[in-house]
């Protein structure tokens, strides 16, 4: 679980194992925005953006992945009254 103070965004690293598509989704009570881009040698190049596809306030996304690329998640709270513990996960 990630625990997210109003404001507070945490970054993640995701290298795939295969290129094919994916769902990347957020679990919890915390109101949860989700922001994915592909680094390309340092420079974050956005790729696919989320707020509340999801259920209840969460945030998920559908995105093809490539292997052998590396993406940076940023998860971030959005509304400080949903602030809370909230999970991540790919699949």
């Amino acid at each position: 679980m990630l625990s997210l103070a109003p404001g507070e965004q945490k970054n993640f690293a995701v290298l795939p194992e295969a290129t094919r598509d994916y769902t990347i989704r957020t679990f919890g009570e915390a109101d949860s925005v989700m922001v994915l881009f592909e680094d390309q040698n340092g420079n974050l190049k956005f790729v696919e953006g989320d707020d509340d596809s999801g259920s209840e306030l969460n945030a998920e996304m559908r995105v093809r992945l490539y292997q052998g690329r590396r993406y940076v998640l940023r998860i971030r709270l959005y509304l400080k009254y949903s602030a809370g513990d909230t999970g991540v996960m790919m699949w």
